[in-house]
């Protein structure tokens, strides 16, 4: 509270030297006014490309006067003083702010409205602002004109737009949607995911699991990209949300009618998902070999290995054509699958109502079999002048998203993508008789005990039905000329129903607590519902026609509901029965769970302008929570509930207004900086509270504890400061942003060891801490200027984390066969594994280096030629945990992507290429493929496997069982993710024809991942196996990203 009472009067000290200033810079603006009233302006407005003059361009001064070029694109206005900015904008053109800098005549260019300025519009929570006047570093993408992408998802659709961002594609499942973060990670435990508000609304983005292993519903999902206008990402300015505006804030404002007259815009794609490259697994003839080693190592005499089915030669051998093939179980399970989006938009209204209605249909066939999306959408927003004072604004849609999933990541025995990888090539994929003739009938699992991955595909199914409906209603109410009264009011309802069925026929049997089971099937209904207010008081006042002060107080609050409901069945008695109720009586399961949280935010926003190029913000925010506990220490206490105190203060500086640069090539240089606290609440809804569940012991109900509560437990708070740079040169055609940062997150959440009498073994507390800083840079340009036009743009950024505090040395965590560590003063989620130092060429080679592995009983037995040389970390010779190290970071060093746009009269070719540099991953994948240690196929990288001494090769020898642990996680299994993946390229051509019925019409070719360049040995670089930081870097062996290309057509009416 000290903190905050200086932080508080040195903020209040500033705004006063501010305004104190500026009004003495008033009494001299004055005395220099050549005429009481106001000046006259005069100029000429040019496209910039060709520099002919400009009809029709709408000139303003605020609300103070405005004026139209005529047909030599000349004007004249009236202002109040000449060291203001006067607003240009006209349909088809860029918004452009241009300073007077003390002079009476300016000429200004303008470049086409989809060329990316400074002075595009940003949609902040104060309200729309020209990102050239913002103290805050944000980034704002127009994207209501950009109908030739092909993305399903806002978060996919942001990949490599933003410095700063960035945005993981999860797996190549149609829908899945990326994993976004947004200037690294400020959390362990926590969401690291920025906040999303959609029209107003904060918008749940949050994931509720799933009974399909690896699958994801991704709300962002529900809305159509092509129904979005504007997306701004506010990075540091976040303070006025609270206690959810640690990670930053994505806003997103869908289309609404600018126009009177009605428009009609159609949209129409379809296209070609192409299989993905096939991994290099060995065929029939390797597998065999393999398998004999392998056999050998078991200890089977060369007979018995004769003897078995799949190594029998003998035609008369009633299994020979079951086993005798060179199946390509990859090219079973992949299929090259259609896409197609159809998409109506209806704009249009008068000078009392406007509206704009959309409906979209979406189908998109997956590359896996049996897997695809379905979306249908409808919107509708309105605006309605109820008289002079009142206005309302409505936004309602309804999506409706149909997935046809298959089990993904390391579920084993029912992953196909994972099964057509191990699946020996020697089988097939139907029955077949002793004579040789194949029956429609899928063969069982096989004598190795693994899954045919066809039956998954073909005969098992899963799927996730989802509905969301977003509504919101706002009012308007202007009091007086300079105060208004603005209220919103939303609802979001999300139900999911989720099914699947895996049958007993070809499936390898799953393993209960207290049964071994076959077939098996489940049903989930999982529904959120949030109820969301935001009212506000809001006064703008502008003071001698250069000062501008405008503020808003407000309340804003939140419930919200998650519920899941799910069942699950065993051994249904034939494969045709898949419901839950056809299963075993005493199998069956059970369970669900229950979620509520209410929020609510008191805020304060203020911002001041002067003479449009000096500017300060400031928010603050008081925030309590259902979720905090109520004996937190030194929090503000109101009625025994605990409240978050959350202030930030921007400024800028908009240095190219001053006379100084009148008549320089620098059409905008801006300083800007930022100082705020920010906090995070998702330290779960109950985890502060004692909670206990029903259990039967003995016939007899009764409540046991379910966790252990911290009544003390409270937000993650983030300190935030940033510096940044904007610089716009030779007539706009170099724009650059720069910006440093450091966000430093105290309270931390943190697992600790609970008292022994709580009957838990862990306790959720605050005591941690990280600090992240970074740089970011973007820029973009046009190279050339004419007929034929070039753009170029670049962003770069880098994040990089280190832990400040923890209650212990150092924490472990394992998901899917990898360990992460993460301890004070380094970076977190680091890989922890051993280092390896090449293969053991003999046994005397191995005897010499005298390393021995220690077994469960405490036993030494030494390593032998063909096995792994692992590091000896501390010389003890005998390789244990003790000898983990650091062996990876998931984290990229630096990310970013390139953009190019080439323009000639009606054609138009652009591309997206994003990167990431020096980030490792682990390749579970690969693991599982060269491990040697079971039956399953391996890759061909072990044809060059060791087999006797005098080998010389990096492949360890085929053990049974693998007793040496040679396939431990170790940098054996560690690659460079790094990636340069031409994401999207799209060649399109604007139909010329004469405005009647048709206002335009375009067509367009669109290829998807063409192209990556990559040392990674898996299938695809990019992947999110969670978004917990404690997942990222791994390849499970998820659905891989695939190459696509789509044809469409645009047509306005």
């Amino acid at each position: 509270m000290r903190l905050f009472k200086i932080f508080m009067g040195l903020s209040l000290l500033l705004i006063c030297v501010v305004i104190n200033a500026q009004q003495q810079d008033d009494s001299v603006i004055v005395v220099q006014k050549q005429y009481p009233g106001h000046h006259t302006i005069s100029g000429i407005v040019r496209e910039a490309a060709s520099g002919k003059t400009l009809e029709g361009i709408k000139v303003t001064y605020k609300d103070y006067s405005a004026a139209i070029t005529d047909s030599t694109g000349a004007f004249t206005l009236k202002v109040p003083s000449l060291n203001v900015s006067v607003l240009l904008e006209g349909e088809g053109y860029q918004t452009k702010q241009v300073s007077l800098k003390g002079g009476n005549r300016i000429e200004i260019a303008l470049y086409e409205d989809t060329y990316t300025s400074f002075y595009d519009v940003a949609n902040l929570p104060s309200g729309t602002i020209a990102k050239s006047q913002s103290p805050f570093a944000v980034t704002s993408l127009q994207t209501n004109g950009n109908w030739g992408m092909t993305t399903e998802t806002p978060s996919s659709y942001l990949q490599g737009k933003v410095a700063g961002l960035n945005a993981i594609r999860r797996s190549g499942t149609p829908g899945i949607g990326a994993t976004m973060f947004l200037r690294g990670i400020n959390s362990l435990y926590a969401t690291n995911q920025p906040l999303i508000i959609v029209d107003g609304i904060i918008f749940d983005n949050a994931n509720y699991g799933s009974l399909i292993a690896g699958s994801y519903t991704d709300p962002l999902s529900t809305i159509d990209p092509k129904d979005i206008d504007n997306i701004t990402v506010i990075k540091d300015g976040s303070s006025i949300y609270g206690t959810k505006g640690a990670n930053g804030v994505i806003i997103i404002t869908t289309a609404r009618a600018k126009e009177l007259g009605t428009k009609i815009d159609f949209a129409i794609y379809g296209g070609i998902n192409f299989k993905p490259a096939e991994y290099p697994v060995m065929d029939a003839g390797e597998h065999r070999i393999y398998l004999s080693e392998i056999l050998k190592s078991k200890g089977l005499t060369d007979a018995q290995i004769q003897a078995l089915p799949y190594m029998n030669d003998d035609k008369a051998n009633p299994d020979y054509y079951r086993y005798h093939n060179n199946t390509d179980w990859q090219d079973q399970v992949y299929q090259q699958s259609s896409a197609k989006n159809i998409y109506l938009k209806v704009t249009g209204g008068d000078n009392i109502a406007k509206y704009a209605l959309s409906l979209g249909y979406m189908k998109n066939g997956g590359v896996t079999k049996g897997t695809g999306l379905t979306r249908s959408n409808m919107r509708f927003n309105g605006d309605l002048n109820l008289n002079r004072k009142l206005t309302a604004t409505t936004n309602l849609s309804f999506t409706f998203n149909d997935q046809d999933l298959r089990d993904q990541g390391t579920a084993f025995k029912t992953n196909p993508v994972f099964l057509a990888l191990v699946k020996s090539p020697l089988l097939r994929v139907k029955e077949v008789s002793e004579a040789g003739i194949e029956s429609p009938v899928f063969a069982g699992r096989d004598t190795f005990n693994i899954t045919n991955p066809v039956v998954i595909t073909d005969n098992a199914s899963g799927s996730s039905r989802n509905y969301r409906f977003f509504g919101s209603i706002g009012f308007d109410y202007q009091l007086v000329k300079s105060l208004s009264i603005e209220t919103t009011v939303g609802v979001i309802y999300d139900k999911t129903r989720e099914s699947f069925f895996i049958p007993s026929k070809g499936v390898t049997p799953d393993t209960l607590s207290n049964d071994i089971v076959s077939s098996r099937s489940g049903s989930m209904v999982k529904s959120f519902f949030s109820l969301y207010n935001d009212t506000r008081i809001a006064y703008n006042k502008r003071f001698h026609n250069i000062h501008e002060l405008s503020a808003r107080v407000g309340i804003r609050y939140l419930r919200s509901k998650a519920e899941q409901d799910f069942g699950l069945g065993y051994n249904s008695p034939i494969d045709q029965l898949v419901s839950v109720q056809f299963g075993s009586n005493a199998l069956r399961q059970v369970g669900g769970s229950i979620g509520e949280a209410s929020w609510l935010n008191t805020y304060l926003n203020a911002d001041y302008s002067c003479s449009d190029k000096y500017f300060l913000s400031f928010n603050m925010a008081m925030d309590g929570s259902s979720r905090f506990g109520k004996e937190i220490p030194g929090a503000l206490d109101i009625s025994g509930n605990k409240f978050a105190v959350l202030p930030s203060i921007a400024a800028a500086w908009l240095i190219s207004s001053e006379k100084i640069l009148k008549g320089k090539r620098i059409d905008l240089l801006k300083i800007r900086a930022s100082y705020g606290l920010a906090g995070n609440d998702d330290i779960g809804n109950y985890t502060a509270r004692q909670t206990y569940i029903s259990q039967n012991l003995l016939g007899v109900q009764g409540l046991v504890r379910s966790g252990f509560g911290n009544n003390q437990l409270q937000w993650e708070k983030t300190i935030k400061l940033n510096a940044g740079l904007d610089v716009s040169i030779l007539n706009e055609r170099i724009n650059l942003a720069f910006d440093v940062y450091r966000d430093k997150t105290d309270k931390m959440l943190v697992y600790e060891a609970a008292p022994p009498a709580s009957g838990a073994d862990f306790t959720l507390t605050n005591s941690g801490a990280m600090t992240t800083k970074g740089i970011e840079a973007s820029v973009n340009g046009r190279i050339i200027n004419k007929v034929f036009k070039w753009d170029v743009g670049f962003n770069i950024a880098r994040a990089a984390s280190k832990i400040d505090r923890l209650p212990v040395e150092r924490v472990l965590t394992s998901f899917s066969g990898a360990t992460y560590i993460t301890r004070v003063g380094a970076v977190p989620n680091l890989f922890y594994g051993y280092k390896t130092n090449g293969v053991f060429v003999s046994d005397n080679a191995a005897a010499q280096e005298n390393l021995s592995l220690r077994k469960p009983d405490g036993s030494l037995v030494g390593f032998k030629g063909g096995d792994i040389r692992f590091v000896d970390i501390n010389n003890d010779h005998v390789i244990d945990e003790n000898d983990r190290q650091v062996i990876g970071n998931p984290n990229p060093d630096f990310f970013g992507a390139i953009t190019t746009k080439l323009t000639y009269k009606q054609f138009s070719l652009e591309a997206l290429l994003t990167f990431t540099e020096g980030n490792d991953s682990y390749n579970y994948t690969r693991n599982q493929l060269e491990g040697e240690l079971n039956y399953y196929n391996q890759t061909t990288a072990i044809i060059n496997r060791w087999k006797t001494n005098g080998d010389a090769t990096n492949i360890p020898k085929a053990t049974w069982g693998d007793p040496m642990g040679n396939s431990r996680f170790s940098d054996r299994w560690i690659e460079d993710g790094s990636y340069l993946r031409l994401r999207t390229v799209t060649l399109s051509y604007n139909i010329p024809i004469r405005k009647s019925i048709f206002q335009y019409a375009g067509v367009y070719v669109t290829g998807n991942n063409l192209f990556t360049l990559t040392r990674y040995k898996g299938f695809d670089p990019e992947f999110s196996a969670s978004e917990s930081i404690f997942g990222q870097g791994i390849d499970n062996t998820l659905e891989p990203q695939v190459r696509s290309v789509q044809v469409g057509l645009r047509i306005g009416l």
